[in-house]
């Protein structure tokens, strides 16, 4: 009777040792690059996307909307990775939005499931302990000067020294 109590707590140990030192729980439930879904009001937009902080180098994306994009969330350990999307459609204004990390819920699951191991170098490693968001974007554009200029709905404002000769010939004083 001993032995069996003995067996019996030494599994249970077991158990919850190994419960304590296995892998992420966020991992497991999302890793790797997380989607974004990108759409304009009109369709046709340039989407780029930026390391946020970064230049000209760190674009890590460019596609026409309607389109979804892989963006990595993790940017170092224990740090998420934030973007900045820029969007460009001719005759309309440009729109920045910015993507930023968000801490995974299931990152929190590792308390019950995935143990120190999983909350302390898995899901930081791997990055699964963030998510991007907003992970879904449907950006209406406002027009931009050119469409307010061609559908006689507004006027531009230029200095007079930006200005060619041919253009300053064509000026016509208002007052």
């Amino acid at each position: 009777m001993r032995e069996s109590k003995a067996v019996r707590c030494a599994l249970a140990a077991g158990i919850v040792g190994a419960s304590l030192f296995s892998g992420g729980c966020a991992s497991i439930v999302h890793g790797g690059d997380r989607s974004i879904s990108i759409a304009t009001q009109p369709p046709g937009a340039t989407a780029s996307i930026r390391k946020s902080g970064g230049g000209v180098m760190d674009v890590v994306a460019v596609e026409k909307t309607p389109c979804t994009v892989k963006l990595d969330p993790k940017q170092g350990y224990f740090s998420g990775q934030s973007y900045t999307l820029r969007l460009e459609l001719a005759g309309y204004k440009t729109t920045e939005v910015q993507l930023t990390p968000k801490m995974s819920g299931w990152y929190w699951g590792n308390l019950l499931i995935g143990g120190l191991i999983g909350m302390l170098a898995v899901d930081p490693a791997t990055g699964a302990m963030w998510n991007i968001t907003p992970d879904k974007i449907d950006q209406k554009l406002r027009s931009g000067q050119s469409a307010m200029i061609k559908n006689e709905t507004g006027f531009l404002v230029v200095l007079e020294s930006e200005l060619t000769p041919a253009e300053r010939m064509a000026m016509v004083r208002v007052n």
